[in-house]
């Protein structure tokens, strides 16, 4: 059976990337948990998704720019759009919460605003998690190829993950080229399911399904499909509706 990953903190059901819906998520035993890293100016690394600041908090800019005082003023917006009274929290805040967990922790290195890599974001990382002992709970990912290689080389006691959807595919050459690149570079390459659905033989004869995750999967008849095809990890904003088709499929 395919392992739950809970997609930004269960986006659907708390704001994204937030402290709330990670501890409400830390209460709902998952079996992995994915989030968002950015490196500001000031070197903090801070959780959130866009490298800037417009849709998920009252902010404007680029998240770069943020001071301590500066992210914790801004508020968070809810799955409504309503404000949380919540700002974006930092990478050892969310350590906090979700570090005692038994959950895998899926980290995604982001780029900037500029779509460029953060220059040392992978070793501020991985010594975030080594100093709490995380690296054998910890999963460092991206869609950028030059910064999976660089975890290989700057902390390659963790697992990594690449993700890629139907145009980077396509960029690529082809998911068959994508595959062939990045075998033996990574555990776990993350698809989405538009592409999966499409390409799904293909892939299946080239990776183990227990080696691929499918994302974002949130509508019932969706969830019900990949449930049936099993592959390792099925991301989702809802982790509870999934959690839900999933007893419903494979009762106890």
């Amino acid at each position: 059976m395919s392992q739950i990953m809970a997609h930004r903190g269960a986006r659907d059901l708390w704001a994204e990337n937030s402290a709330l819906g990670f501890r409400e998520v830390a209460k709902l035993d998952f079996d992995a948990i994915e989030f968002d890293l950015h490196l500001t100016d000031a070197g903090e690394l801070v959780v959130i998704h866009d490298a800037t600041l417009e849709r998920t908090t009252n902010g404007a800019g680029p998240v770069r720019s943020l001071t301590r005082d500066g992210r914790r003023a801004l508020r968070l917006k809810g799955p409504s759009g309503a404000l949380i009274d919540e700002g974006i929290p930092s990478f050892d805040e969310v350590l906090d919460i979700l570090g005692p967990l038994r959950a895998d922790l899926y980290v995604e290195l982001k780029a900037d605003e500029n779509g460029m890599p953060y220059p040392d974001m992978v070793a501020l990382a991985a010594d975030a998690l080594r100093q709490r002992g995380l690296q054998d709970r910890s999963v460092l990912h991206s869609f950028d190829i030059s910064v999976v290689r660089e975890i290989k080389n700057v902390a390659p006691e963790f697992r990594r993950l690449i993700s890629v959807n139907r145009e980077w595919a396509a960029r690529q050459g082809g998911i068959a080229a994508f595959l062939a690149e990045v075998n033996g570079l990574v555990d776990i390459v993350g698809i989405h399911h538009e592409l999966y659905e499409a390409e799904f033989d293909l892939i299946r004869s080239l990776r183990p399904l227990e080696a691929t995750s499918v994302w974002t999967v949130n509508e019932p008849e969706l969830i019900r499909r990949w449930i049936a095809r099993g592959p390792g990890f099925i991301v989702s904003d809802n982790p509870v509706l999934l959690r839900e088709l999933m007893t419903e499929s494979c009762p106890a």
